[in-house]
């Protein structure tokens, strides 16, 4: 999913016929793009401010749409608060060196973040596939309560079957 070269009208159509899945997309893609204002903007100027503050907008939306229920929305949870306490740090920096150094790292992060989200995009019907036929070849994977789940037999040509 690509938002680079969008009119506020077009985005605003993108976001309206989203999915779940995709805004997160469309939000993880808005904070890279003002996470890149943020670096480019001299430190203290008012670009910057506004960089930074979109930035943490951003975060705002995807750390409330967490689900408190879901384990690994902690170490979401987690990261994002992370995020933006570089963010606060980096509006009383300096040197363009130093702000640059800790927006690169949370850039790095929330690059990772996006990858994850854009592979289960990509390979949604291959997941729903593997889920609907009872077969999820992996390791160890999570029931619909969240429980692990243990292995019954291992396929060699596909790996373990729960």
């Amino acid at each position: 999913m690509d938002i680079t070269g969008l009119t506020h009208q077009q985005l605003v159509e993108k976001i309206e016929n989203a999915t779940p899945l995709e805004l997160c997309i469309i939000n993880h893609l808005l904070l890279l793009q003002n996470l890149d204002k943020a670096i480019a903007a001299a430190p203290k100027s008012a670009e910057n401010k506004a960089a930074l503050d979109k930035s943490r907008d951003c975060l705002g939306v995807l750390y409330e749409t967490l689900d408190d229920n879901v384990e690994f929305s902690q170490d979401l949870a987690l990261m994002y608060l992370i995020i933006n306490r570089v963010l606060i740090r980096c509006e009383f920096l300096d040197t363009a060196e130093e702000k640059t150094e800790n927006l690169n790292h949370a850039r790095k992060i929330v690059s990772e973040l996006l990858s994850a989200w854009q592979f289960l995009h990509d390979n949604a019907d291959l997941i729903e596939k593997q889920a609907a036929s009872g077969q999820i070849i992996a390791g160890l994977t999570y029931d619909a309560e969240g429980k692990l789940t243990e292995f019954e037999d291992y396929d060699p040509k596909g790996g373990y079957k729960i």
